[in-house]
C-alpha cells in the first residue's frame, strides 16, 4: 500500500458482482491487509481519467470491501464496471470522509433516498441496534438491504412515493416520502438526524429539522 498526498493508494481486485434491485449492483473486492476505515466513510475508484466515490456496506473486519451502486445510463463508471471480469484490479485511495455515527448523545434518526443507505448499512452490520431508519424508494422493489436494517433496526420504516399494489407493500411501510413521514409521525424532540442522499431531499429535510426540531443535531453526505 502507498500513499499518495497522505491518502492512503491501494489496489483491489473484482470478486463478485449481483445485481440488488433494477440498476443497483453490488460489487465485491478483494481486501488487502491494513485497509482499515470507520463504518460510514468512502473509498475513491481511481479510473483512467476520473475518479468516482462509494461508502462501503460491508463491516470494518469484513474479508471483503463491498458497495451498492446505482447504475447510471451513459455513466462511465456504470459502464466500465458492468464489463469488467473477475479478477480485475482497481486503484482505489482512502478512505475518506467523516459521516460516521456519532455516539448516542440524543435519539438517532436516520434518513436515506435510494442508494444513500450503504452507510447506514455499516453502521447496522457493525452492531448499531437502536434508532429510527427511514429508506425513501420509489417502489418496493428497491429497498435494498430491507433484511438487514429491518433485523438491526425495529425502527426501520420504508417510505414509499409512488403508488403501489397492497400485496407488495413491506411491513411497517409508509407511503409518502421520508418528509412527509417526519412531518405526520416524528414526535417533536431533540434528535440527532444523519441525512444521506441526493440535494433536493437534504435540503428539504434541514429546512423541516429547522422548522420543527431546531434544536437537534445534524450530520449530512450529498452525493449528486
Amino acid at each position: 500500500m502507498e500513499r499518495v498526498g497522505g491518502t492512503p493508494r491501494f489496489s483491489a481486485r473484482l470478486v463478485d458482482r449481483h445485481w440488488l434491485a433494477p440498476g443497483i449492483l453490488e460489487l465485491r473486492l478483494t481486501r488487502q491487509e491494513g485497509v482499515t476505515f470507520i463504518p460510514g466513510q468512502f473509498l475513491r475508484f481511481v479510473m483512467d481519467g476520473y475518479e468516482r466515490d462509494y461508502t462501503m456496506v460491508s463491516t470494518p473486519d469484513a474479508k471483503t470491501i463491498d458497495f451498492c451502486i446505482a447504475m447510471v445510463e451513459g455513466g462511465r463508471f456504470s459502464r466500465d464496471i458492468q464489463k469488467a471480469d473477475i479478477g480485475t484490479p482497481f486503484e482505489l485511495t482512502g478512505p475518506h470522509g467523516h459521516f460516521v455515527f456519532q455516539g448516542p448523545a440524543n435519539s438517532a434518526v436516520l434518513v436515506a433516498t435510494g442508494t444513500g443507505v450503504a452507510p447506514f448499512v455499516a453502521f447496522c452490520r457493525s452492531g448499531l441496534g437502536t434508532g429510527l431508519l427511514l429508506h425513501g424508494v420509489g417502489a418496493p422493489d428497491r429497498l435494498i438491504y430491507r433484511d438487514i436494517l429491518q433485523s438491526a433496526l425495529p425502527g426501520y420504516v420504508p417510505c414509499i412515493s409512488r403508488p403501489f399494489e397492497k400485496m407488495d407493500r413491506p411491513d411497517n411501510a409508509f407511503a409518502g416520502r421520508v418528509t412527509h413521514y417526519l412531518e405526520q409521525q416524528l414526535t417533536q424532540g431533540v434528535y440527532d438526524f444523519y441525512l444521506c442522499g441526493r440535494g433536493a431531499m437534504i435540503r428539504d429535510v434541514t429546512a423541516l429539522i429547522d422548522q420543527q426540531f431546531g434544536d437537534s443535531r445534524l450530520f449530512i453526505e450529498t452525493y449528486d
